[in-house]
């Protein structure tokens, strides 16, 4: 049965942001899946596992006997997290993308091999953005408050304009020019939104962890260090965040396109284009 087809390149309100975002994933859960599976699927082990590590040597104080090892482990666990979200970014934005050329019919063998030449790509963009923010912070905080609303537009409007990194990076600050408020309101809202999601998953492993610490207090045989359910409900719960995330790159696109629909008509011209 042929799915119904979700314009992408339109103008959206907030609230149409975040439950088309769902809409769209929940209309092409089969490809997006086998597509996300065969180029994020190695990356989203790799961050689950590392996140298990790093739960395993925070909770086992090697911050404070060994912080170099403590501290290797989070940068791992950092590049871990890099690479995922490149790899579901690219995923996700060549599947929009396709969604589009194709009016819903789409070419997943076609999505696999475009979003894994963008990988790479977007793993150095990321460092670049980093960069970009840091150096921003660095000026009195709030050119890097600035610098982070553009940033996340950075990874849409290079897959989709195909663009070179630094054009990429102009093109989003002059994409967000005029709209800064909006796009910043719209990005904090669903963060809210997606973090309270995040959470839910969150508790068992949060209400554990305390448990355990009361029972520590009370009789010293609530020792969390190495304990298996823990380390478990932790890992879990991070790998519910990263599938979630998902939702937030998809929002991300519909936000790039919104601005795109707000500034250029783009979506208004291909419709004319194709009335002839």
């Amino acid at each position: 049965m042929q799915q119904p087809y979700l314009e992408l390149r339109t103008k959206r309100e907030l609230g149409t942001i975040l439950s088309d975002s769902f809409t769209f994933i929940r209309i092409n859960i089969t490809p997006l899946w086998n597509v996300l599976l065969k180029t994020s699927g190695v990356f989203f082990v790799l961050t689950v596992l590392l996140s298990g590590l790093y739960q395993y040597v925070y909770t086992a104080s090697y911050m404070t006997t060994d912080p170099l090892y403590f501290f290797v482990v989070l940068l791992l666990m950092m590049l871990g997290s890099v690479l995922f979200y490149a790899s579901v970014s690219s995923g996700v934005y060549a599947f929009m993308q396709n969604y589009i050329e194709t009016k819903g019919n789409i070419q997943e063998e076609v999505i696999i091999q475009n979003a894994r030449t963008k990988i790479g790509h977007l793993v150095l963009l990321s460092v670049m953005c980093y960069m970009l923010i840091v150096l921003g912070f660095l000026f009195f905080v709030i050119p890097g408050i600035y610098f982070m609303v553009p940033v996340f537009m950075v990874f849409p409007v290079f897959c989709f304009l195909g663009m070179g990194k630094i054009d990429s990076i102009r093109a989003a600050f002059k994409l967000i020019s005029g709209y800064w408020w909006v796009t910043f309101g719209t990005i904090l809202v669903l963060s809210i939104v997606i973090g309270i999601i995040s959470f839910v998953f969150q508790l068992p492993s949060t209400v554990y962890l305390g448990t355990k610490t009361f029972f520590s207090a009370v009789d010293g045989n609530g020792e969390v260090s190495g304990d298996f359910i823990y380390l478990l409900l932790a890992t879990i719960s991070s790998a519910a965040s990263n599938l979630i995330s998902i939702v937030m790159v998809v929002a991300f696109g519909l936000i790039y396109f919104d601005l795109d629909e707000e500034k250029n008509r783009t979506g208004i011209k291909a419709k004319l284009e194709e009335l002839g």
